[in-house]
């Protein structure tokens, strides 16, 4: 939920779905928005767990190939390259997410 929220409010202003052929500044706008929700939702998932975090945040991403199965069979005017490492971004960011929390969680308990 997380994520779809944060991909919902950080694409809009870039006008929903980026392109291949839009602007650099948009792209990269896009890939920080899909880094910040993938690290939102991977933190979320791994707070919500407690214990295990980063397979915790690991699950989300049977979501995330699901979605990404969903958005590749509709056809995009991109190649397929582009809808796919926008999809590996995300469940990057969002593993990351887990890998952030434990390490900052370890930190806490050490201290």
């Amino acid at each position: 939920m997380v994520i779809v929220l944060c991909t919902v409010v950080g694409f809009k202003p870039l006008g929903g779905i980026v392109h291949l052929d839009a602007p650099f500044r948009t792209q990269a706008a896009g890939a920080l928005v899909a880094i910040i929700a993938g690290l939102l939702g991977g933190v979320t998932a791994a707070l919500v767990a407690g214990r295990h975090p980063v397979r915790h945040a690991a699950g989300v991403l049977i979501f995330l190939v699901a979605d990404t199965a969903v958005v590749l069979s509709r056809g995009s005017t991109d190649p397929l390259w582009f809808d796919l490492l926008g999809s590996i971004t995300l469940m990057l960011a969002t593993v990351c997410g887990g890998v952030l929390y434990r390490v900052v969680n370890q930190h806490h308990r050490f201290a």
